[in-house]
């Protein structure tokens, strides 16, 4: 038997030599990274030696010139540098002593140096400061820092100091080159890794391109030929030992199969996998070929379908008649594909609603050899269909039903409220002169309260109609409506409004964006804290599909947490006795703009002040202005 593992393990091997370079590549990196690591700790521990050896000669240094300041003047503030020389050199000692803990030749300089350094303190600057203090023996402190024995101490520390020095300087040079060295070495792992790898990935491709690229082509144009009934190809590469062979030979039984097959039985074998009604009708209405779905549908009178085969239509479909029988299918057998539906009523059984394509077949002189017919049951689908036309009509009437709600339940209950407002009115009359103070405020917040229920019924039925019959897209110019808007909200006096340059003309309805700049501005105007110096600015920006229009003032603004609380409805931040309003612009624009299939969206202003109302429009941009549209 032909071995059919050959690219296996060809492949196999190569995967697994490739793996190999990459984890070797990958301990050789490690390992470089790890003596590149090393070195350059090594190099920093230097740096902190050599600079901590610097701070040793500054100490030392320090206390030497504060003591002679202090010998000179008799100051006692001259031996500042000395004190802080002696703390900063005990912090030095400290820090030298943990970084050369693991050098014991620097170990022992340093214990030499701070042994010198100690003997300075204490022989020379101890002895010197206390001797001073007494006004009897300040010329002999005077003469023990005149004698040179600091300078003896002072050489035997800095000689130890400049050993450790050199040490640490030879130490940090050959780190250096131990750096360049690994740097080298990492990028000629890599250099090397790379190559062996492309070259393995080469070697690979040209064996994948002889061993399965060049057969598979082969195979597959044998393929093609025999789905068009060529079987006098010869399969190639039948005797290849590999996994390719092995399909060849597959190949080779299903073009045998083929042989064997007749035409009829190849295609029930592949009708009878689909979940519709596959069939055959030749030239002379005969049944040529059924599946399996025709009996599930149709009462055949027969055990099996393919006993049908070559009878009449109408012997073969008695009692429910072959759909399209007629006229549908006398157009498919003159030549011409025939879509239609059609409810099959059967005797005892449930109709059913069925689409049928009737696509003929042609010989290759053309002539209609009979119709393939493909029946799909669409009986669910179509109850579907119904019951969504259903549920859109009851969705409108229910729409209606609400409009028409709102507007009664606005209107009728705007006549009680007249009323009421009415009946206060004759009330403050009647007790003109009687009324108290505190009744006449009662009076006062009744009528504001009528008159805000009022307003209240006024901004439902506006949100309940927005968006409603604006479909009618217009030329608009942005820029022209801010700026009519401008005069019609007659802000107060000081209040400027400004339509920046970027805002485009569009093809768009009107009315709904007119609305979204009137209630954001008028908002903006409504909250302002200084409405004298105030300044809304509207600006846009293109997107993709849509314009992004920004809104933005200069007032009190709006903390983080009420960003999407603003848009409910009867949303309002502050007491309606401080700001008279509903609670309902936001609402509404938030409703009209996502009734366009935009999204609105705020974000705080500059300096910690202000708010930015942002909101996209689908739209056709007609173009952008320049100073001639002024």
């Amino acid at each position: 038997m032909p071995n059919s593992f050959g690219l296996n393990r060809s492949l196999g091997g190569a995967i697994g030599a490739i793996a190999l370079v990459s984890l070797l590549s990958s301990l050789a990196l490690y390992w470089t990274q790890t003596q590149q690591n090393d070195a350059i700790e090594a190099r920093g521990r230097s740096r902190q030696i050599m600079s901590s050896l610097d701070a040793f000669r500054v100490a030392m240094l320090n206390q030497e010139t504060g003591l002679r300041g202090y010998l000179l003047t008799g100051d006692d503030s001259s031996l500042e540098p000395y004190r802080s020389g002696r703390i900063a050199l005990d912090q030095t000692l400290v820090d030298l002593q943990r970084l050369v803990t693991e050098n014991r030749t620097e170990t022992d300089l340093l214990v030499q140096a701070e042994d010198a350094a100690r003997h300075w303190q204490t022989d020379i600057g101890e002895l010197a400061v206390h001797q001073m203090a007494v006004s009897a023996t300040r010329d002999e402190a005077v003469g023990i820092e005149m004698k040179g024995g600091g300078k003896r101490l002072f050489d035997q520390f800095r000689t130890r100091l400049k050993a450790i020095q050199d040490s640490e300087e030879q130490i940090f040079a050959h780190q250096n080159v131990v750096v360049k060295a690994a740097k080298r070495n990492s990028l000629l792992v890599l250099v090397v890794g790379a190559i062996i790898t492309l070259l393995i990935c080469a070697g690979m491709g040209v064996a994948i391109n002889r061993l399965i690229v060049q057969p598979l082509v082969l195979l597959a144009q044998v393929m093609r030929r025999l789905t068009h009934r060529d079987l006098d190809v010869v399969v190639p590469s039948i005797k290849q030992r590999n996994e390719v062979g092995e399909m060849a030979r597959a190949v080779e039984v299903f073009k045998k199969g083929l042989i064997e097959l007749d035409r009829t039985s190849l295609l029930r074998v592949t009708a009878d996998t689909l979940p519709a009604m596959v069939g055959y009708v030749d030239h002379k209405r005969r049944v040529g070929f059924l599946n399996n779905e025709f009996s599930r549908t149709f009462d055949l009178g027969q055990g099996d379908v393919s006993e049908v085969y070559g009878k009449p239509l109408s012997d073969v479909f008695g009692s429910t008649p072959f759909p399209g029988a007629r006229l549908e299918l006398e157009t498919a057998l003159g030549g011409k594909d025939t879509r239609f539906e059609q409810r099959l009523f059967r005797p005892g059984r449930p109709s059913r609603d069925i689409e049928a394509f009737y696509r003929p077949h042609r010989a290759p002189n053309g002539t209609v050899l009979g119709v393939v017919t493909l029946l799909t049951d669409i009986t669910d689908r179509k109850r579907m269909e119904r019951r969504l036309a259903q549920q859109a009509r009851d969705l409108l009437r229910s729409n209606e039903e609400l409009e028409q709600f709102a507007y009664v339940a606005s209107h009728d209950l705007k006549a009680p409220l007249r009323g009421i407002e009415n009946l206060v009115s004759w009330i403050e009359e009647d007790l003109e002169g009687v009324l108290t103070g505190d009744t006449q405020t009662n009076m006062d917040l009744l009528k504001s309260r009528v008159r805000r229920l009022e307003s209240l019924l006024d901004d439902l039925l506006a949100y309940s109609r927005a968006g409603r019959a604006d479909d009618q897209n217009d030329a608009v110019d942005t820029r022209l409506v801010v700026d009519e808007l401008a005069a019609l909200v007659s802000p107060p006096e000081g209040f400027e409004i400004t339509a920046d340059p970027s805002l485009p003309k569009l093809q768009t309805p009107r009315a709904p964006l007119t609305q979204v700049f009137q209630n954001l501005i008028g908002n903006a105007i409504k909250h302002h804290d200084r409405p004298s110096v105030g300044h809304v600015m509207v600006a846009a920006a293109p997107g993709e599909g849509v314009t992004e229009f920004t809104v933005t003032d200069d007032g009190p603004g709006i903390p983080d947490r009420f960003f999407d609380r603003v848009f409910g409805m009867f949303q309002t931040l502050k007491p309606r006795d401080e700001v008279e309003g509903s609670g309902m612009g936001l609402a509404i624009v938030k409703k009209l703009i996502e009734r366009r299939g935009g999204k609105v969206w705020l974000s705080g202003g500059e300096a910690g002040r202000g708010l930015k109302v942002h909101f996209t429009w689908p739209e056709i941009a007609l173009g952008k202005h320049d100073d001639t549209d002024r």
